[in-house]
């Protein structure tokens, strides 16, 4: 995980383990997965924080210069995938009654992706959804990184000496392109599925980057790095 091709290839395997029960047949409507598939796919998630646990440890990312926990990378991450899963879903629903691929099948509805998406988000990552709810909204479409290329440094005391001399440390969110925003409205944002049920639709983004549109949202604050 020292390159970068290294470092993504790790997460976007580990991300797709996350959602994966929101892309498989054997988890809606109620079906009992059998215990196999999961068993290992917590084997997978368990060797994926591992690693990440390892990662932390041995290399520090600067993104922009700025160095960053690597949470604020697979939170960014997860979200902006969930959000461009979800985009997807709801453009291929437009399209068709179901999201079914052959007759027999467990007909699968983009509401019904949408609900296993958030249920994974709320259980595992919470404080992510909120920024899933923008990218979603935004039309974001992009399953790739979208943020700065990061760069990966051997961790030594001499780098940890230098960083917390010039910067803030090593922070849990990039004050160039902050994710995690704190609700000062009590009520939590509309959930995707809520919303589709009212007509609404994502708009497209010009790029999948940037900040989310402020009209109608509830006054928000950053959290302190």
């Amino acid at each position: 995980m020292s390159s970068e091709v290294e470092f993504f290839d790790i997460l976007y395997l580990g991300i797709f383990a996350i959602l994966s029960p929101a892309f498989d047949r054997r988890y809606h409507r109620g079906q009992m997965p059998p215990p196999t598939l999961v068993a290992e796919r917590s084997y997978a998630l368990g060797h994926f924080h591992s690693l990440l646990n390892i990662f932390s440890l041995r290399f520090i990312i600067l993104l922009g210069g700025e160095p960053v926990a690597i949470s604020y990378v697979v939170d960014r991450m997860l979200a902006e995938f969930a959000a461009a899963a979800m985009v997807f879903a709801y453009a291929v629903g437009e399209r068709h009654e179901d999201l079914r691929i052959s007759e027999g099948e467990v007909p699968m509805t983009a509401p019904m992706f949408a609900k296993q998406i958030e249920e994974i988000l709320h259980d595992s990552y919470p404080k992510v959804l909120s920024y899933y709810s923008r990218c979603f909204k935004r039309g974001h479409s992009h399953f790739l990184w979208t943020g700065p290329d990061p760069q990966i440094l051997p961790r030594s005391e001499d780098l940890e000496t230098i960083i917390s001399l010039s910067t803030n440390g090593e922070m849990l969110d990039n004050p160039a392109e902050p994710i995690y925003l704190v609700e000062l409205d009590s009520s939590p944002p509309p959930s995707i599925v809520a919303v589709s049920h009212l007509g609404k639709r994502p708009v497209s983004g010009r790029n999948g980057k940037g900040s989310a549109d402020g009209d109608g949202e509830a006054k928000k604050k950053k959290l302190p790095s």
